[in-house]
């Protein structure tokens, strides 16, 4: 693609208004692929769980396995995922984990497990059970720079469109430049004909409503007379 204007200064205005038309295009799909990508699941980096009812202590670079607790008293419980403490914040009988290098399968089932255990399960050194809702996965990084990436990959083509369309392509430009002169040659009305034929058009409008209005009184008043209408 050629670098700089194609005929610069031919087709000025038709070629500005395309490029602005052109360009509210562009700003609302960068506007859409914003609002796209808000709804994409990032992968997790790390699980930040709120627990109570905390036995033992947990140290950084721990195994803990998420659990789902068992339906029943004589079954086990349902193992989730595995996951290696990044930090561990106690007090007293609650604690604020960071669980990271999560396994796979980690992040979408281990949202809704209930209950943490490290060790075996016949000698646990640490056990906890999960706050409601007191699971908060956090992504690799920022939804806001994916937001941001998808609407500025948009606006860098909807730029690069714009620009070859209406300053560096020969035959989109020559189209523009021809439309110019086209538009050039046309007789536009003077601010004192519009002026003159928009209070024609006003009055018109008024004269037809006030006969409409009086031919149906009148027919109205005639079938009345004739008993036809029931008030």
């Amino acid at each position: 693609m050629p670098l700089g204007i194609y005929k610069p200064g031919q087709g000025y205005w038709v070629r500005v208004m395309t490029a602005i038309g052109v360009g509210v295009l562009v700003l609302a799909g960068a506007s859409w692929a914003w609002a796209q990508a808000a709804t994409i699941d990032l992968p997790t980096r790390s699980l930040v769980i709120s627990v109570t009812a905390v036995t033992g202590e947990l140290a950084t670079g721990d195994q803990v396995e998420l659990l789902r607790p068992a339906a029943t008293i004589a079954e086990q419980d349902e193992l989730v995922g595995l996951g290696v403490i990044e930090d561990y914040q106690g007090t007293g009988r609650t604690a604020r984990i960071v669980v990271g290098q999560l396994d796979p399968g980690a992040k979408d089932e281990g949202l809704t497990t209930t209950r943490l255990r490290a060790g075996s399960e016949t000698a646990p050194t640490f056990r906890a059970e999960v706050q409601s809702g007191g699971i908060d996965p956090t992504p690799i990084f920022q939804i806001e720079y994916l937001k941001a990436g998808a609407a500025g990959v948009v606006l860098l083509f909807g730029a690069i469109a714009i620009y070859w369309y209406v300053g560096s392509s020969n035959r989109p430009v020559e189209f523009l430049i021809a439309t110019d002169g086209e538009m050039k040659k046309v007789n536009w009305s003077t601010p004192k004909e519009i002026r003159g034929s928009t209070v024609v058009v006003i009055v018109a409008a008024f004269l037809i409503a006030t006969i409409l209005f009086a031919i149906d009184w009148v027919f109205g008043q005639i079938f009345r007379a004739l008993d036809v209408l029931q008030v």
